[in-house]
């Protein structure tokens, strides 16, 4: 490892010269934030240090720490995209990588919910359109971008169907349950059929934030103990339908998926 101690002024040059780089690369702020400290960690772990002296192997040896530290994929990735704008600016090349082995990415079992939990929460809510979005999501196994992007002329009433266009995704047909067919009508109003079903205050689209904003508030207030997101609710059509016998292929094709992941509400962990 170096021994050459970095004058604390050529660091703060050095951080200047790469914050200027991500900023003309188009990197947002907190991206910036997030991988200038990626490389104030490598600093720290190689001090003293001297700038000039940097070696892909001192990189590859941080890296390797992390991963032995246990640290997320997510935070294992980041690292690496900073060590590469790292040795663009000092080894003036590409970082190798081929010899570096990632964490694997852990997916958590998704929550499950039942009908009557699903009901639990959105009675839970203060507000009518929140309540009916999120049974309209559970009812007609929707991905949360595509509950808020549901405008008035993809609804077919009489059918009980839902027209969800692909937005680079296949368009599909989905259903929905009868009982909310009276909400839905209330819901729509005068609203003309381009007009978004579930608008935010200013008309336009609501944000999946604001919806996942909600429905954490309407998940704390219903008393449940789970870990349930607005994704729990497709998963738990997925898991409502095949219990109800629904064959897998045709549901596949009303949720816009190849693969279906079954999954045992009893199974899952309370949070």
């Amino acid at each position: 490892m170096n021994t050459t101690v970095t004058p604390p002024l050529a660091l703060t040059g050095f951080f200047d010269v790469i914050r200027d780089q991500m900023q003309m690369c188009g990197y947002s702020p907190h991206t910036i934030k997030a991988y200038i400290g990626q490389v104030q960690g490598f600093i720290r772990f190689n001090r003293p240090l001297d700038l000039k002296k940097i070696t892909e192997q001192d990189v590859m040896d941080y890296l390797n720490h992390l991963v032995e530290s246990g640290l997320s994929r997510s935070t294992i990735d980041q690292a690496v995209t900073a060590m590469e704008i790292l040795c663009r600016e000092l080894l003036e090349g590409a970082l190798d990588l081929s010899g570096f082995k990632r964490p694997l990415k852990l997916r958590p079992d998704p929550v499950v919910l039942t009908s009557e939990e699903v009901n639990q929460i959105a009675v839970s809510t203060e507000n009518p359109k929140h309540r009916l979005m999120i049974e309209l999501a559970y009812s007609a196994g929707l991905r949360v971008s595509e509950l808020v992007e549901v405008k008035v002329g993809h609804l077919n009433l009489e059918r009980l169907m839902l027209y969800v266009p692909g937005l680079g995704r296949k368009s599909r047909t989905t259903v929905f349950s009868e009982h909310l067919k009276d909400a839905l009508i209330r819901q729509i109003g005068a609203k003309d059929k381009d007009h978004y079903l579930f608008p935010s205050e200013r008309g336009g689209m609501l944000t999946t934030r604001a919806v996942a904003k909600f429905f954490k508030k309407a998940l704390g207030a219903s008393g449940l103990d789970k870990l349930a997101t607005p994704h729990s609710l497709r998963q738990s059509f997925t898991n409502s339908m095949l219990d109800q016998g629904t064959d897998p292929v045709a549901l596949q094709s009303i949720l816009g998926r190849k693969t279906l992941t079954s999954l045992s509400p009893d199974s899952k962990q309370a949070a």
